[in-house]
C-alpha cells in the first residue's frame, strides 16, 4: 500500500504579510457565538425566520463553521486567524478584537485575572 496518505486533502494557509506557509500550532479552536437573531442572520446567512427561531430556542447560537485558531509563520511568529468554512472552501484572515469577544471559553485580555498576583502580572508584562 504505497502512498497511503497521498489522498489526504489538507488545506494550506499562508501568511498575510509574507505569503509563506503557516503551520498549525495545535491550539484549541475557539468557535464564535452569536446572541440575538440579527447577529445570527448577519454572520451566518440564515433566513430571518430561522434565525429568530434559533435565537428563541437558545440564549446563544454557536457557529461551528467559524473559529479562531493559532498558526505559526517562520518569519513573523505566532498568529491567530479567523477561519470560516463555506462548503469545501476555507476563508481566513487575521482575527480582530471584535472576533475574540464573540468566542467561547476565552478570557477578556483587557481585564486582568483577579487570581493572579500583582508581582506575577508585572513580570509577565516584562517578558513581552
Amino acid at each position: 500500500m504505497p502512498n497511503k496518505r497521498s489522498g489526504r486533502n489538507t488545506k494550506k494557509f499562508f501568511c498575510p504579510y509574507c505569503e509563506t506557509r503557516l503551520w498549525r500550532l495545535g491550539t484549541t479552536k475557539y468557535h464564535l457565538f452569536y446572541k440575538d437573531a440579527i447577529e445570527i442572520r448577519k454572520h451566518t446567512g440564515i433566513s430571518s425566520k430561522k434565525s429568530k427561531l434559533l435565537a428563541n430556542q437558545n440564549s446563544t447560537y454557536l457557529d461551528s463553521n467559524k473559529w479562531i485558531e493559532g498558526f505559526c509563520c517562520p518569519h513573523h511568529g505566532s498568529q491567530w486567524l479567523l477561519l470560516s468554512v463555506k462548503g469545501k472552501n476555507y476563508e481566513y484572515r487575521l482575527a480582530k478584537e471584535k472576533d475574540w469577544l464573540q468566542t467561547e471559553k476565552t478570557l477578556d485580555q483587557r481585564v486582568s485575572n483577579p487570581s493572579v498576583g500583582e508581582f506575577t502580572l508585572k513580570m509577565s508584562r516584562k517578558l513581552r
